[in-house]
């Protein structure tokens, strides 16, 4: 059996250690813009709650979790279909935390490490409900995230410059007292 190390780190850290990151980024998503991604991440490093995990075999990244708080204003929610009930995308900046990127490298996947980071991640985020975004056609990671409880809320259109087109939405109560707000 293959020892897992997880490690949190800070923007900072995340920062120092980016090279590496974008390395398994790049063979989880080789059809994903390396540019993008170095340019959107370096600047979401930057931003209050950012937080992101790594796991390592025999000192070797093989798998990383980030994201951050979705600000009071976010445009995360945008023009999502079907309309969600009234009040279900309002941000205060403490409300919702989105996942940005979980990535685990080709060679290590089928290990539970994606589920580890995941759950290493977002268990002591003090927000109510966390978010992501999968491409529309990514029914597989799709499936996954369901496995998980994660609960699709809808779709959204990709911005100018986004790795796709649409995303589809879900979210998952952080809490259990939370639950009904994340509907």
């Amino acid at each position: 059996m293959v020892t897992v190390d997880i490690e949190r780190l800070d923007g900072q850290c995340t920062r120092r250690h980016f090279a590496e990151i974008q390395a398994v980024y790049a063979a989880a998503f080789p059809a994903y813009d390396l540019v993008d991604h170095r340019r959107r991440t370096l600047r979401q490093t930057e931003s209050s709650g950012f937080e992101a995990v790594t796991a390592r075999t025999d000192h070797v990244l093989v798998g990383f979790a980030y994201g951050l708080p979705l600000s009071a204003g976010s445009g995360w929610w945008d023009d999502l279909e079907p309309p969600p009930p009234p009040g279900f995308t309002t941000e205060t900046g403490a409300r919702t935390f989105a996942v940005i990127d979980l990535a685990v490298a080709p060679s290590c996947r089928g290990r539970g490490i994606g589920r580890r980071l995941m759950d290493e991640l977002l268990r002591p985020r003090p927000e109510e409900r966390a978010t992501l975004a999968t491409g529309a056609d990514e029914r597989q990671v799709q499936q996954m995230y369901e496995r998980w409880g994660w609960r699709k809320v809808g779709r959204t259109p990709g911005g100018e410059g986004e790795t796709e087109p649409w995303f589809d939405l879900y979210v998952i109560a952080l809490r259990p007292e939370s639950a009904s707000s994340s509907r």
